[in-house]
């Protein structure tokens, strides 16, 4: 049974816009709170044009795909294709998920790919609809691009102006699936990487309308990528090429493709790098299993809630939309050892303020326009841990190797450590055997073990 969708109101002062002219210039409309209202945070000039148009069509794309319908649903795009906006650091970095959550885009505009200045820092939703699409399907190099980010004139006033209202339904599965796909990608590495020419060529081999539930690898051969149906070193694992559509009007532009993947293949990230600007898309292991039912957030969201909380304090008061958190930098100046704070970045993430950059390697500060006061509730296996904790439900019988039962209703299963990894005996581990993060049990035993709760 799906959880309550959380009701968020957004209020624009006005709709997205191209005004039309000898230099067009595009505005975008932001989800403005009463305490902000009529603020810029970005206003320049787009170097490549085009490109950012490109980029951003490809954001628009994402958002208002279905990858995959649940045969007992009725297949609609929900209204969720408002993607979140970052100024900060310089950079502006725009991101959204598919209606599936199967699929995350986000594309980050660098300090060269525009003249003009980030007036201000924060993240908000913009208003992005079909007609601003449209718009910026047509931008030209020649024409130019001004790009502004918040509401033109003045923001939320009573009386006479009228402001645009939506109330918007967001499924919890977004909300989980935005925070979900940090920890993800902080797990990943570069495996490819090839020039943008030689992306293209290989992406045009790639079935058309592929819907296969039989996984293809994807690795590098003396005449570029090419796939397989059997796993090979340093490949990435890709089902459904539909996902990769998105890039190939970039190709051409691009100078690079890096493909990233975790050890255990139950994700993948592939960076478009144009110069001034990149687009990252990050695939689910299959387009039936959403970012958001993943669970490797899980551990972070419940050190969270467990432990550490002067420490996190300390870290997150570090943070000031820095576009790279270095871990290194931050322990230095908070006086921490750097295994803390990058724990506690990690925890960040997962409680949605620090997006990661599998390019840089790094988090970077942004804090999502949503209540996030209870993204540790919209988890199952994260309350049921909890509610084992509190009844003291967890009995370690030995800690090296750890070994604990835990009773859970009127079962008691078994928690072993082997070869550094925690194994339950319950269904939900011999299902998944942890490739879906970790289960009610092991997730509070974890927390036993290191807070000595038992």
């Amino acid at each position: 049974m799906s959880a309550a969708p959380v009701h968020h109101v957004y209020r624009y002062a006005h709709p997205s816009f191209v005004v039309a002219g000898a230099r067009p210039r595009l505005t975008l409309a932001t989800s403005i709170s009463e305490a902000g209202a009529g603020a810029h945070f970005f206003e320049g000039q787009m170097l490549a044009p085009r490109l950012v148009g490109e980029l951003l069509s490809a954001v628009h794309l994402v958002v208002g795909s279905r990858f995959f319908t649940p045969a007992n649903t009725v297949s609609r795009i929900l209204a969720l294709a408002d993607p979140v906006v970052t100024a900060g650091g310089g950079l502006l970095r725009f991101e959204g998920f598919s209606a599936c959550c199967s699929t995350y885009v986000r594309v980050d505009l660098l300090p060269t790919a525009y003249d003009g200045q980030v007036i201000g820092t924060g993240t908000t939703n913009v208003d992005f609809n079909a007609p601003m699409r449209a718009a910026l399907a047509g931008v030209r190099d020649e024409n130019g691009l001004q790009l502004s980010v918040g509401p033109e004139a003045v923001g939320l006033r009573s009386g006479a102006t009228e402001v645009i209202e939506r109330k918007v339904e967001l499924p919890t599965r977004w909300i989980r699936g935005m925070v979900e796909v940090q920890s993800c990608q902080s797990a990943m590495r570069r495996r490819l990487e090839c020039t943008g020419v030689e992306a293209l060529r290989f992406l045009r081999t790639l079935p058309k309308a592929s819907t296969s539930r039989t996984p293809l690898w994807v690795a590098a051969g003396p005449a570029g990528l090419f796939t397989t149906t059997r796993p090979v070193d340093r490949g990435v694992r890709l089902t459904d090429a539909r996902r990769l559509r998105v890039l190939e009007a970039l190709l051409p532009k691009a100078q690079t493709l890096s493909v990233y993947a975790d050890d255990t293949q139950q994700a993948s990230a592939w960076v478009v790098d144009c110069g001034t600007a990149r687009l990252t898309l990050a695939l689910s292991a299959e387009v039936w299993r959403g970012f958001s039912g993943e669970g490797q957030a899980l551990r972070a969201l419940l050190q969270a809630a467990t432990r550490g909380a002067p420490m996190l304090a300390r870290v997150r008061s570090a943070l000031h939309w820095q576009p790279r958190l270095d871990a290194r930098q931050l322990a230095n100046e908070l006086g921490l050892g750097v295994a803390e704070v990058t724990d506690a970045l990690h925890v960040l993430g997962a409680c949605g303020l620090a997006g990661f950059d599998v390019t840089d390697g790094h988090y970077f500060h942004r804090v999502l326009p949503l209540d996030l006061s209870a993204v540790d509730d919209m988890h199952p296996r994260l309350a049921d841990a909890k509610a084992l904790l509190d009844a003291n439900a967890v009995t370690v019988l030995k800690a090296e190797p750890f070994e604990a039962t835990v009773r859970s209703g009127e079962l008691s299963h078994r928690v072993r450590e082997t070869a550094g990894e925690l194994h339950c005996t319950c269904p939900w581990f011999a299902a998944h055997r942890g490739q879906r993060g970790p289960c009610k049990h092991v997730l509070a035993a974890e927390a036993s073990r290191t807070t000595g709760q038992h």
